[in-house]
């Protein structure tokens, strides 16, 4: 069997001639044979993202405001923050996302094109590798759709949206006319990979098991995809094993960190060790600089707002966080989070060759996802038992502060708390939306810094104002429920390279 190891890149990425990862992969005439087991485990080690979205996603999101001092003001931020196109290729830029993204398709490709190549099947293995791959490929597809395409509004009129380019084989042709499924069919396409990868996952062949797709990390992807599509009996059924028989043992208690220093802290949140984290990946990415020091970020009043829940009626036991932020004194807060290495090159370039790690998947997001889907098929009592358990592990400190919060208090959030939450399966009753608003603010607080809350605004139609008291009111900075500016515009260089579909047809 003989491929070539060249990580093939996609023409709807940008054109070969200016291709700057040219510069790091080997010639695309290399004869290389991809004729082991290993060597297909290594091809797919290095198929994982190395770029991040947390930056230019959190940025697009109601966790962030413009602190307005002398602190470094970033394009990429101040565009992504007023919803603005950005087509320029850096780190933690959505160019250099989406490009990562289809590199790593086109290596997961690759990789189960060599596969096809051995005769036993049945080798736990191949079975295991077939496994990677189709997760690989599921899960950056879902990325991708999650980011360029439209929110998923059901398998009917999601027949109707645009979805993406869903890559199904290794390309060897230098020009290729890609042609872009509905969103339908791109979902279809990410539930058949999802569901094969599934059956045949497995932890026995790594060494680095929260590096890969192990068996726990793939039934989180599986839990965020089927709340994300409302399919809530699956959710319910894959959280099981993420979640065990007793998931306040399964997720990261304040208990646990609060005696840690901040540099502690920081590398405990991205660490193998940590209980809660599924699945981990190394990124190329200025965040870990950003999220502190830039002028776009979490300020004080957000804070207060969103974490402190100063003037909420309600929900005030989740100000627990409030102990785990770090006051900069220049209107900026932040959790720690990122932990910053670099290579040689970062040493002689501020914007290339800087890292840090991210944590794609949690057992407190499949939690949370769980509590979503019990709320939906309006088993409350499960619902909030969830929520409790999240509350005491998340809020509750040796000495009580933060007590869990009366069970009656969550069917009484506010209607203008309520009615922000207006997901595609609407109409909800009051329950439902008030299990639903209290979800979507500790996912909010969870995974701040992280780009998830963009998920939620997209999915559940909300809202954000980005104007501040005293300016002149500009309709430009209200991104609405159903704003088209809430998924991104292709590359410039992809959209030559698409055929869309016509649904006239």
């Amino acid at each position: 069997m003989k491929l070539s190891l060249k990580i093939y890149l996609l023409p709807i990425l940008i054109s070969l001639s200016s291709c700057q990862f040219l510069d790091k992969f080997p010639d695309s005439n290399a004869d290389v044979r991809i004729d082991s087991k290993e060597k297909i485990k290594e091809l797919l080690t290095g198929a994982y993202p190395k770029s991040s979205y947390f930056r230019f996603l959190e940025m697009r999101t109601d966790n962030v405001g413009n602190k307005r001092n002398s602190l470094e003001t970033s394009r990429l931020d101040e565009s992504m923050f007023y919803w603005k196109d950005y087509d320029e290729e850096e780190p933690d830029s959505p160019k250099a996302y989406w490009m990562e993204c289809y590199r790593g398709i086109a290596q997961a490709n690759q990789a189960l094109e060599a596969l096809a190549g051995f005769s036993d099947k049945h080798d736990p293995q191949i079975q295991a590798l077939y496994a990677e791959a189709l997760l690989i490929r599921a899960y950056l597809h879902f990325m991708i759709a999650n980011i360029w395409a439209p929110p998923y509004q059901g398998e009917e009129d999601s027949k109707n949206l645009p979805g993406i380019v869903y890559v199904e084989s290794p390309e060897k042709n230098a020009l290729v006319k890609y042609k872009m499924d509905s969103l339908a069919d791109t979902y279809r396409k990410i539930e058949r990979d999802l569901r094969l990868g599934l059956a045949w996952v497995r932890d026995d062949f790594y060494d680095q098991v929260k590096y890969h797709f192990n068996k726990k990390a793939a039934y989180a992807f599986a839990v965020r995809f089927f709340s994300y599509t409302g399919q809530w009996q699956e959710v319910i059924d894959y959280s099981a094993y993420v979640l065990g028989q007793q998931p306040a043992k399964a997720i990261t208690a304040f208990l646990d960190i609060s005696d840690l220093q901040t540099d502690e802290r920081t590398a405990y949140y991205a660490s193998e060790q940590n209980p809660s984290n599924l699945l981990l990946t190394v990124t190329e990415s200025l965040w870990y600089k950003y999220y502190v020091d830039g002028r776009f970020g979490l300020d004080e009043p957000t804070f207060q707002k969103v974490v402190g829940r100063s003037g909420a009626k309600t929900l005030y036991q989740i100000a627990g966080y409030n102990k785990m932020a770090k006051h900069t004194g220049s209107n900026s807060v932040y959790f720690p989070k990122f932990f910053h290495f670099n290579n040689a090159e970062g040493l002689l370039n501020s914007k290339r060759g800087h890292f840090c790690m991210n944590v794609l998947f949690t057992t407190e997001e499949v939690l949370l996802h769980r509590a979503e889907a019990y709320a939906m098929l309006e088993n409350k009592e499960l619902a909030l038992n969830d929520i409790v358990t999240f509350f005491l592990a998340k809020h509750v400190t040796a000495k009580g502060v933060g007590e869990a919060p009366e069970r009656e208090e969550l069917d009484f959030i506010p209607t203008s708390d309520r009615d922000r939450i207006q997901p595609y399966y609407r109409p909800l009753s009051a329950s439902q939306a008030s299990l639903l608003f209290v979800i979507s603010e500790m996912s909010r607080q969870q995974f701040m810094h992280e780009g998830l809350r963009w998920f939620d605004l997209r999915r559940f139609n909300m809202s954000v104002d980005r104007n501040q008291t005293g300016d002149v009111r500009n309709v430009n900075w209200v991104l609405k429920p159903e704003d088209s500016r809430k998924y991104l515009p292709f590359p410039s260089e992809a959209i030559n390279y698409i055929e869309k579909i016509n649904y006239n047809d």
